[in-house]
């Protein structure tokens, strides 16, 4: 059987939250335990990662289909226990934003996320022009972006 791009959403959303906790993210302050995001109550620490996406406008169906395997993929790393990072378990929870399919919205997206100090790490945009309208942002303030499928070499 083939395997489709769709399928591979969960794949990707997986290995990018996996490499995001073996990227050694930074321990937020505070005392961790039950904030939002998908999954049980794992009563530790949390590992806060922005995402954007087309949620809505032309591109939607490419930004539903990446929410859906992160929301998957945030689920199952939960349900699991969280990330490992540094011997301490960590919930992974994800502020998911619409960007409406609009480069501007994108950049808009990313000031806010780099002014979020619980913000340290940002699953992208699945579409280049966007993901290259909100890297500086990222870049600026230290924060690593990962794209799921952006394939522009800039």
């Amino acid at each position: 059987s083939r395997i489709t791009r769709k399928a591979l959403f969960p794949l990707v959303a997986g290995l990018t939250l996996a490499a995001l906790g073996l990227a050694g993210c930074k321990t937020p302050a505070g005392d961790g335990g039950s904030g939002g995001g998908s999954g049980q109550d794992l009563n530790v620490a949390e590992i806060n990662v922005g995402q954007y996406a087309s949620l809505t406008g032309e591109t939607s169906t490419f930004g539903e289909e990446s929410n859906a395997g992160i929301a998957f993929a945030v689920e199952e790393i939960n349900a699991a226990g969280g990330i490992d990072v540094g011997g301490k378990k960590m919930k992974v929870v994800v502020d998911t934003q619409d960007d409406q399919s609009k480069p501007d919205e994108a950049k808009t997206i990313a000031v806010k996320f780099a002014a979020d100090p619980k913000v340290v790490a940002v699953i992208g945009e699945v579409a280049s022009t966007r993901s290259l309208n909100a890297a500086p942002e990222y870049q600026r303030a230290g924060i690593p972006m990962i794209s799921p499928s952006s394939t522009n070499p800039d």
